[in-house]
C-alpha cells in the first residue's frame, strides 16, 4: 500500500510539473504571437517603424517561425507525457479493483 501511494504522489507531482510548463509554454506562444503580428505588419509595410530594413525583417520572421514550431513540438511532448500519466493512474486504480475483488473470499465471489 505504501509503495502504491509513493506511486500516485510521483504521478501527481509529474503531472503538476506537465500542467507548469504547458501554462509557461503558453504564456511564450501568446508572446510570440504578438510579436509576429507586429513583425508582418512591418513586413507588409502598415507600420511606421521603418528603421529595419527587409532582410533583417524576414530573418526575424523565419527565427519566430522555428520558434514557434519548436514550441508545438515540445507541447505535443508535455501532451503525451500527460496523457500517459493519466493512463499510468487509470492501470493502477483497475489494479487496485482487482485486488481487492481477488481479496474477496470464495463464497462471496
Amino acid at each position: 500500500k505504501q509503495l502504491i501511494k509513493q506511486e500516485e504522489l510521483k504521478r501527481l507531482h509529474k503531472a503538476q510539473a506537465v500542467q507548469r510548463q504547458l501554462e509557461e509554454l503558453e504564456e511564450r506562444q501568446r508572446a510570440l504571437e504578438i510579436f509576429g503580428v507586429k513583425l508582418e505588419r512591418e513586413l507588409r509595410g502598415e507600420s511606421d517603424s521603418g528603421t529595419k530594413d527587409e532582410t533583417q525583417m524576414l530573418h526575424e520572421w523565419f527565427e519566430l517561425v522555428l520558434e514557434k514550431n519548436k514550441l508545438m513540438r515540445y507541447e505535443s511532448e508535455l501532451l503525451i507525457i500527460a496523457q500517459e500519466l493519466e493512463l499510468e493512474d487509470h492501470q493502477s486504480r483497475l489494479e487496485q479493483k482487482l485486488r481487492e475483488k481477488m481479496a474477496i473470499d470464495g463464497k462471496s465471489k
